[in-house]
């Protein structure tokens, strides 16, 4: 653990070791785990990482290029298999 102070204009002093890790001006997102702490991630390593789960389903051509299409057709065949009489319902 290191620590560092917070300046009055909120701004934290990056301690030498952790500074290779970040570039002046880099974009970052700054968040809260569920103890509090606060976590710094460059915006890069954010979109990198969604790049990777991305090309899982970039070769797919059985799935529309739209995301929002393909919801829509999976609503649109919930919503039928939900209007479809079943066995019960016809005796």
């Amino acid at each position: 653990m290191v620590i560092t102070h917070i300046s009055p204009e909120y701004t934290v002093n990056i301690p030498n070791e952790f500074r290779q890790l970040l570039a002046v001006g880099q974009e970052v997102a700054v968040s809260a785990d569920s103890q509090g702490r606060l976590v710094i991630t460059p915006i890069e390593q954010i979109r990198s990482v969604l790049m990777e789960s991305f090309g899982m389903w970039a070769d797919r051509t059985d799935l529309p290029q739209d995301s929002i299409a393909y919801v829509d057709e999976i609503r649109r065949g919930e919503r039928l298999s939900q209007l479809e009489p079943t066995s019960d319902e016809t005796h």
